[in-house]
């Protein structure tokens, strides 16, 4: 496998921000700007590739995808995608003539075997066994694992002993992010094989289908156990609950307050905000991201939500949604719809909590210990700010920490700079030629045709926008939740500006992650630049029953922030008024 890592990070070393970006390799790269709008910090970076990689490679051969490795390379801290179907060379650029390719299905081992797995994985479910392992092995492995790191008392260790430390949260995140993507495929396999066989029965559009799954998702930025527990403990304590909708007071002393009052709300207040503290506030780089309680306005506005809720998950929409397609499906496929459904139904929650539980748990332990190699850094002069540790790699830490040389405190700055302020529309969307066509479902043996058609469904859903045009005072995009809205537009440039979102307000975002689900409740209806079907953006607004487009690629430029707008959930546009 290339070395896709090195070459990203030393030009991410360099005082003078790249313009000029070469390739990471030969063959098509894909920018993954909806996961990665904004570069990853250089400690992300310094796992990320491997892990993702190693991943991808274990879950697609378990489950017999004609995809060998799906391959990432980080350029400018972005996030670049290569397919690689088995046995074909990088610069592959798609499958040979039909004839050619039938007869490598006969010949090749490594495809053969790859056609008996996927009629193997069908045959016995395999997701059920692996949504059973994610149970009761690989997530309380990796909760094990968090526990063991945040039991240490950083202050306590002297600087060799706090490096040592940074290796194993480097490891750990590694984990994380092997876990993550080891479960690609039990976690979307069955979602879009109900899709592909719905689609084909109904005619219906995804989006509808895919409703049937809303209620199923647990939609929650982390610790709802607490939350629920001290949401109860306020409704029995009136005085405690006042104290909560207070708006006067000051976030931090309305927390700090609840946590010193007598009582179950004072327990229950230690047990959630001890539990929200382990979690950054979003998700697509936990490390660079700041802690949940490092923004105590949002876990305020989480809290007053759940307190007084205007709009919940509804497992009702979910029912009534399958209610509308399976009267659409021909009666001789019911009983397969119903059976897809349930396979579905049953691994969706698997989709959220391989990242809350992985990467998002790992990259907030990572990021505690790097604000200590920070603050000790930032005394001795050798970095402006404690949090502008996220951008040194494990490697820069133990030299800077132990011997005094590295990177300079104004490298760093320019590092958290280009960080904070680029964005994916500053890099080319592609390197290389364009990208070949998929194998043809119709050339391959009947499982492996299944899993190539409900695959190819799902990563399209995940990653592809929907690249319409637009005009001067509207733009398109993908319809993923029903419904029309009027309203004004709040237009945030990240999690960061959350605080500013009003009750009926239209979220207008480059993309949405696990921190924007604190003001879902507020919302009238939501637009994104960057996501598919299968986006953080689509699944909420189908819980909450939000009317949302999303992927119009140009939202956060074209519609100002205040101004009224409209959004058709169905036909996915989004007009000035």
């Amino acid at each position: 496998m290339d070395d896709l890592g090195s070459p990203p990070l030393d030009l991410l070393s360099k005082g003078e921000i790249q313009r000029e970006w070469p390739a990471p390799g030969p063959g098509t790269w894909l920018l993954d700007g909806g996961h990665v709008p904004r570069p990853l910090c250089r400690f992300t970076a310094s796992v990320f590739p491997d892990a993702f990689m190693a991943g991808f490679h274990d879950t697609l051969a378990r489950y017999g995808a004609l995809l060998e490795f799906y391959d990432a390379a980080l350029v400018g801290g972005f996030l670049y995608n290569r397919a690689r179907p088995v046995g074909a060379p990088p610069d592959a650029a798609g499958p040979p003539p039909e004839p050619v390719f039938r007869q490598l299905l006969q010949d090749v081992p490594a495809l053969r075997e790859r056609v008996a797995t996927a009629e193997a994985v069908f045959a016995e479910r395999r997701w059920r066994a692996d949504l059973q392992l994610w149970d009761e092995s690989v997530k309380p492995a990796l909760l094990a694992l968090h526990d063991a790191l945040t039991a240490v008392d950083l202050g306590a260790l002297d600087d060799a002993g706090l490096c040592d430390h940074v290796d194993r949260c480097a490891q750990a995140l590694a984990e994380g992010h092997l876990q993550h993507h080891r479960h690609n495929m039990p976690s979307m396999l069955p979602v879009g094989d109900l899709v592909v066989h719905t689609m084909r029965w109904t005619g219906l559009p995804p989006a509808e289908v895919l409703g049937c799954l809303a209620g199923a998702s647990p939609v929650t930025e982390g610790a709802p156990e607490q939350l629920a527990g001290l949401v109860a403990a306020l409704h029995d304590d009136p005085a405690a609950a006042e104290l909560v909708r207070e708006e006067a007071r000051e976030a931090d002393e309305v927390l700090s307050r609840l946590l010193s009052w007598p009582g179950i709300v004072g327990q229950r207040a230690d047990a959630y905000l001890s539990a929200l503290a382990a979690l950054p506030l979003d998700g697509e780089d936990a490390v660079a991201e700041p802690g949940s309680m490092e923004a105590p306005g949002l876990v305020l506005i989480r809290l007053r939500g759940a307190l007084d809720p205007q709009r919940r998950p509804d497992a009702e929409r979910g029912a009534e949604a399958t209610a509308r397609v399976r009267t659409a499906v021909p009666e001789e496929h019911r009983e397969e719809f119903d059976a897809l459904l349930a396979e579905a139904l049953l691994v969706y929650r698997l989709r959220d909590e391989r990242a809350v539980y992985g990467d998002r748990l790992l990259g907030s332990t990572a990021r505690t210990a790097l604000l200590e190699v920070g603050r000790r850094l930032a005394g001795r002069g050798a970095l402006g700010e404690p949090a502008d540790a996220v951008d040194l790699d494990p490697d820069e830490v133990r030299t800077l920490l132990l011997q005094g040389h590295g990177p300079s405190a104004g490298e760093v700055a320019e590092r958290v700079r280009w960080r904070r302020t680029s964005s994916y529309r500053d890099m080319p969307p592609m390197f290389g030629p364009p990208p070949g066509e998929l194998v043809p479902a119709s050339w391959l043996p009947p499982a492996a045709a299944r899993l190539q058609e409900a695959m190819g469904f799902v990563l399209v859903s995940v990653l592809q926008d929907a690249a319409l045009a637009g005009t001067a005072r509207s733009v398109r995009g993908l319809g993923v939740s029903s419904g029309r809205y009027e309203g004004t537009a709040r237009v945030l440039a990240g999690s960061h500006e959350l605080s500013r979102v009003q009750p009926g307000d239209v979220l207008v975002a480059p993309s949405t992650g696990p921190a924007f689900n604190v003001v879902l409740p507020r919302l009238g209806a939501i637009v994104t630049d960057r996501g598919g079907l299968l986006s953080h953006a689509a699944i909420v607004a189908r819980e909450f029953g939000i009317p949302a487009v999303v992927g119009c690629q140009d939202a956060t430029r074209v519609v100002p922030d205040g101004a009224r707008v409209r959004v058709d959930g169905a036909t996915g546009t989004v007009s000035l008024q």
